[in-house]
């Protein structure tokens, strides 16, 4: 038989067993299915980092290129031209009337920049031959682009024609409504009863090179209503 002493030992371990592992708690951490690790990434770039710092390209503004004028106003251009006094020889035809005639030439400084007809000469011209108002003669001729530049004129400084400039040439063209004034005026014959003409249209153009001249002028002149029109034709050398 077992003895009272072995049954009460082998209890006591029973209950010690018991208590001790009734003491121990075993912590598990659940892994859940859904439970991701959390992973830090590093952000990636293509580009490498420098610590260069960036060059600053300056902009500047964009260059404009103007072409220089080529042209010259036609004052300046007026000034290249001699100006003085010119002995010249015209010839040509007036009414069905030849001629040829020793004439004077001259270009002046600008007379007036004021109370002009039109745009302001550059330079004024006139060319003289004879005194068609007092002496009638086929051929005589006074014609200016102003009265001032027109020798013994008793009219004030009057802006007869326009006036352009190219070079050393020089066109000279009269202006219509002025013709009344009587400044310009050429005559066709030497009779008493000979009709003064006052240029209306037409051009005096002339080419000064050093001291020689060359040109023409063809103007048409009105005589009244009992000389109507008639055309001065000529040629111009010197």
């Amino acid at each position: 038989m077992i003895s009272n002493r072995k049954i009460v030992a082998v209890l006591t371990a029973g209950l010690l067993l018991t208590a001790g592992c009734g003491g121990v708690e075993q912590v598990a951490s659940p892994v859940s299915a859904t439970d991701t690790p959390t992973t830090t990434t590093e952000p990636t770039t293509d580009t490498p980092t420098t610590s260069e710092t960036t060059e600053t390209t300056e902009t500047s503004e964009p260059e404009t290129t103007t072409e220089e004028e080529t042209t010259t106003s036609e004052t300046e251009e007026a000034r290249r031209t001699s100006s003085g006094s010119y002995d010249v020889t015209i010839s040509g035809s007036v009414s069905g009337h030849s001629f040829r005639r020793s004439a004077t030439l001259r270009v002046v400084e600008t007379i007036s920049s004021s109370g002009t007809t039109n745009d302001v000469n550059p330079v004024d011209v006139c060319l003289v031959s004879g005194n068609p108002a007092a002496q009638p003669q086929p051929g005589a001729l006074r014609f200016g682009s102003n009265s001032g530049c027109l020798p013994g004129s008793g009219a004030a400084d009057l802006d007869l024609a326009s006036v352009e400039a190219d070079g050393d040439t020089i066109t000279v063209e009269p202006v219509e409504n002025m013709a009344a004034t009587g400044g310009n005026v050429f005559t066709s014959s030497s009779s008493v009863a000979a009709c003064p003409f006052f240029p209306k249209s037409g051009r005096l153009r002339v080419t000064i090179d050093g001291g020689d001249v060359s040109g023409s002028i063809e103007v048409t002149g009105y005589g009244g209503a009992f000389c109507g029109n008639t055309v001065y034709d000529a040629q111009i050398s010197g």
